[in-house]
């Protein structure tokens, strides 16, 4: 433990001395910091190459080798499961250089950073709502790049986990008969998630809530609309309890 700090205390004191002791023969510049910078890297010095990479901008501001050193940092960082800051870098990044190639990648990064802070759906999601932002922001401004992919399928299981979180706020509201609050929960389910698998169970619940405060009507009207668009799903055949059953005949027959 003690000698490999030493290594990374050893390379980022080169780097320094590097810096602030140029000679005449060497002229050191910023393609050169980047490059050790990205030796380190691939030495999986995650740390002290998020220096390094951050160390350029300090000597050769606003440089194109500056700008991918402040990129190779967010992987870095990224690396080190340190999210907060590949956030904060990547912010930082796109409010410097707007127009850059790298925005789309700064966008990315700040999506899976966010993407792996997702809680479970029974806290509070403001980082899943955080990353679902940065992923939709990244294919609505870049729609052709090499992240969007990866975007579309986070994105996937954002809402799906965006859902199960207002399914699980509508069950507990159901038992504590707050009505009123089940139903705003489960209609949003419906019409904000409405490619997600929580669909029918949200339609189900609807159905209970309208059978238990005696709205048979609207609870019928939910039940066909299961049928239609769900006809095989297990929410549709529990909500068939629930179906008017036609009414005996009175008529006596004659023979």
């Amino acid at each position: 433990m003690i000698e490999k700090l030493l290594k990374k205390t050893f390379v980022f004191l080169l780097i320094l001395s590097v810096i602030s002791c140029k000679s005449k023969d060497e002229k050191i510049t910023a393609e050169t910091l980047y490059l050790k910078a990205f030796e380190i890297l691939k030495d999986k010095d995650y740390l002290t190459a998020s220096e390094a990479f951050e160390k350029i901008d300090d000597e050769f501001p606003f440089t194109k080798w500056s700008i991918k050193g402040q990129t190779m940092a967010m992987y870095a960082n990224y690396r080190l499961n340190e999210f907060e800051k590949v956030i904060q870098l990547a912010d930082d990044f796109t409010k410097l250089h707007p127009t850059s190639e790298y925005v789309p990648y700064a966008l990315y990064m700040k999506g899976l950073s966010y993407y792996n802070k997702i809680p479970s759906i029974d806290r509070a999601q403001d980082f899943t709502h955080e990353a679902s932002l940065a992923f939709r922001e990244l294919i609505a401004k870049f729609g052709d790049n090499e992240y969007i992919a990866d975007a579309k399928e986070k994105i996937i299981f954002i809402d799906e986990h965006l859902a199960g979180s207002k399914m699980s706020i509508a069950r507990y509201q159901i038992d504590a008969q707050n009505y009123v609050g089940a139903i705003k929960n489960l209609n949003e389910v419906i019409s904000r998630y409405h490619n997600t698998n929580q669909v029918p169970e949200a339609n189900y619940r609807l159905i209970e809530i309208y059978f238990r405060i005696g709205m048979k009507e609207q609870a019928s009207e939910i039940i066909n609309i299961l049928k239609k668009n769900n006809p095989d799903n297990y929410w549709t055949r529990e909500s068939l309890k629930f179906a008017s059953k036609p009414k005996k005949s009175s008529k006596i027959k004659i023979f």
